[in-house]
């Protein structure tokens, strides 16, 4: 059986421009960095009508030279107490994309005032934190701690050195 998916609800104006702003932020660091990367178009026509609602794409496919793809969901958010919210429908979608496209995907966040200071988020990062609700929605909520702390002043390269290194 087909569950009809709800709309998500309209984005506020004064929110779209800063998330408008925080893609464009991290699109000329890519560009400084000299960085092979593809905005990925939004609109519905650029998912098949079958899984419109069920994947959400994320906003940039970067290619890291002789190793492959990444993807990153670019987002202004506001930094809490509790750490860094997200919204679960979307994390569900986003997930489907990653499955379907064997991708790995990162939220970059970026303060929604501007500034050098973000956040990388790994979507698997955000697989056991428990869910809450925010306004009645429901929310995965990471400690900042969690996250890494990405400096836009250093180049690309440096900052997903920083997010792979193991050591």
């Amino acid at each position: 059986m087909n569950k009809k998916r709800q709309r998500p609800s309209p984005i506020r104006p004064a929110d779209a421009a800063k998330g408008a702003a925080a893609e464009s932020a991290f699109r000329a660091w890519l560009d400084a960095s000299v960085l092979p990367h593809i905005y990925v178009e939004q609109s519905p026509i650029s998912v098949p009508v079958p899984l419109r609602g069920h994947i959400k794409r994320p906003d940039y496919i970067v290619g890291i030279p002789h190793v492959g793809m990444v993807a990153f969901d670019v987002k202004a958010k506001t930094l809490y107490p509790e750490g860094l919210v997200f919204d679960l429908d979307e994390i569900r979608r986003l997930r489907a994309f990653a499955r379907m496209f064997r991708v790995t995907i990162y939220f970059a966040c970026l303060d929604p005032e501007g500034g050098h200071q973000a956040y990388w988020v790994r979507l698997d990062q955000l697989d056991g934190i428990p869910l809450q609700h925010m306004a009645k929605k429901p929310v995965l909520i990471l400690p900042l701690s969690q996250a890494q702390p990405v400096d836009m002043r250093a180049s690309f390269y440096d900052a997903f050195w920083d997010a792979v290194f193991l050591g």
